[in-house]
């Protein structure tokens, strides 16, 4: 019998190999994992479940999960924004309500 170097050339179940293949499944899921909780993330999961494996598909699901965070980031941007701006217009009511009080 020849003994191979090979990793994964005998059938044996090898800490190596379980490790190998939990690296390998997070990185097929990398799309789903950076659109978990967003938009269409339900969506991106079952498009990243059946399709990744082409390689083109896991292609389109990883632009696809970057431009959902792309969307995400500038609607909590236009939030923060909004924000900002009701505060700013809460401080001038207030100053003028004090100014008014004060005649």
């Amino acid at each position: 019998m020849i003994l191979s170097g090979l990793p994964f050339e005998n059938n044996e179940v090898t800490i190596e190999k379980i490790m190998a293949g939990i690296v390998l499944l997070f990185v097929y899921f990398i799309p789903s994992i950076i659109s978990w909780n967003k938009k269409n993330s339900k969506f991106l999961l079952i498009c990243n479940l059946f399709i990744g494996w082409t390689g083109i598909g896991w292609f389109i699901s990883l632009l696809w999960a970057l431009n959902i965070n792309r969307q995400h980031a500038l609607i909590i941007t236009r939030e923060n924004k909004k924000r900002k701006q009701d505060r700013k217009e809460a401080k001038r009511k207030a100053l003028l309500e004090t100014d008014s009080v004060d005649l």
